[in-house]
């Protein structure tokens, strides 16, 4: 289980073992005794609440510090609880300003009633608990309907939703485009003659072999069977023949399987390159990329056939 971090500022020992014997498990105190050293801190943890004594040695103004720590990335929505020493005839206002402000979560005088205190504060990480395991489900939920269960990649889904995005960059900052379409040559074959587990074991070692050799900034994403579409933002015509060939010729002399049950395989690609002039939406792109891999598979196969897309509607 991962520690998360609890920050105790300017309290007593006795104080500290009171709180850490009712808090949940799970749980590390972080021991911080001024404010410098408070403000130093919150740049090195992940605290998940913290217990703040409202006079430290450094630093007397309990409002400005909760400023300052609500001004703080790191800080801003962690869960803030006053201990005060003072007498409750001078503490209300204070207790009464914070609150106002939206500085503070709590505040409590000492002595403490730390089954009180901690059995509060429990409500925070719990509340703080549910929420990071909600943010984590979207997140998985998020990566499942954008990612192909078989290869690993982005899908067809998210593609589309990519290829949207940089059609409208293009025209917003005038840079180049190129995409490519990728088909694995006698993919049939390869099902028949070894089975489909093998034809499985070929389309996740492209998808792999792919991801190693192209930037981190181009966009893998399988387009359908044994179609893989690569958006290659930034890249003129020169740039992306270079890639398409390179990627070709790599995948000509790899072996996908090992020496004693080599998987080797060649790829048709093709490839067009669009500029901020095309009158450009999805489906245009997709069928000049298809139209290229048409002509690369029906000449041969194994080679890369491209295109300015301008030069496919003069």
């Amino acid at each position: 289980m991962i520690k998360k971090n609890i920050f105790s500022i300017g309290l007593d020992s006795q104080t500290i073992e009171s709180l850490y014997a009712y808090l949940a498990d799970g749980f590390d105190f972080i021991l911080i005794e001024t404010a410098e050293d408070l403000m130093s801190k919150i740049k090195k943890y992940k605290v998940s609440l913290m217990f703040l004594n409202n006079h430290l040695p450094d630093f007397d103004n309990c409002q400005e510090l909760c400023i300052a720590l609500r001004s703080q990335p790191n800080t801003e929505t962690v869960p803030l609880i006053v201990l005060t020493n003072d007498q409750p005839e001078s503490l209300q206002k204070e207790k009464i300003s914070l609150f106002q402000a939206g500085l503070i979560d709590g505040y409590f005088s000492m002595p403490l009633n730390a089954e009180e205190v901690t059995a509060y504060s429990n409500v925070f990480l719990q509340r703080q608990a549910l929420q990071e395991e909600l943010e984590e489900t979207n997140k998985l939920l998020s990566q499942i309907s954008t990612t192909d269960e078989l290869m690993q990649i982005y899908n067809r889904r998210y593609l589309i939703h990519r290829l949207e995005d940089e059609l409208l960059r293009i025209k917003r900052y005038n840079y180049p485009l190129s995409a490519i379409m990728i088909d694995l040559d006698y993919f049939k074959k390869i099902n028949d003659q070894y089975g489909h587990a093998q034809g499985d074991k070929a389309l996740k070692g492209l998808a792999l072999f792919l991801k190693q050799n192209i930037r981190a900034m181009d966009i893998l994403c399988r387009y359908g069977g044994e179609e893989i579409v690569i958006l290659l933002p930034h890249t003129n015509a020169k740039g992306a023949s270079l890639t398409a060939e390179r990627l070709r010729s790599h995948i000509k002399a790899h072996n996908f399987g090992d020496s004693d049950n080599p998987l080797c395989f060649t790829v048709s690609i093709g490839l067009v390159t669009f500029d901020r002039q095309d009158d450009l939406n999805v489906d245009k792109v997709i069928s000049a990329l298809d139209i290229q891999l048409y002509k690369a598979k029906n000449s041969g196969r194994n080679k890369v056939c491209e295109v300015l897309y301008k030069d496919t509607i003069l």
